[in-house]
């Protein structure tokens, strides 16, 4: 019985760390392509993509995280750049990350945990 319950918590830490990967590597394609449509690569001139009037002073607001791209206009009204999905997938994804790598780290301190202790006068590992 031993053997199929280390199988399994085997398995659990593999599907974990699998669903972390995955939900990783959508988290950097949903960011990447947030880079890509919100004209942070532009190398237009700032009035061609940001066509809604006249700019203000600075002409665009930008951050990293959450990823943000807004155009400032001299009557105080903005228009953001990015699509407003991306950010929704880039932090779903990053909350999936966390919830496997808890999981994962919840299976492995189960399993260690239910390891027999030695006999009295034997020491560990040997």
């Amino acid at each position: 019985m031993r053997g199929f319950a280390a199988t399994m918590m085997g398995r659990m830490i593999w599907r974990c760390g699998l669903g972390a990967l995955l939900a990783a590597v959508v988290a950097g394609v949903a960011w990447l392509y947030g880079i890509w449509a919100g004209a942070f690569l532009e190398l237009r001139a700032t009035g061609e993509y940001c066509s809604g009037g006249p700019l203000d002073f600075p002409a665009t607001t930008w951050s990293w995280l959450p990823l943000s791209h807004e155009c400032l206009y001299a009557d105080g009204t903005t228009q953001e750049l990015v699509p407003a999905g991306v950010n929704l997938v880039v932090d779903g994804c990053l909350m999936v990350v966390l919830a496997c790598g808890l999981a994962a780290w919840r299976v492995r301190a189960a399993s260690a945990g239910s390891r027999p202790s030695p006999s009295p006068g034997v020491s560990p590992g040997r």
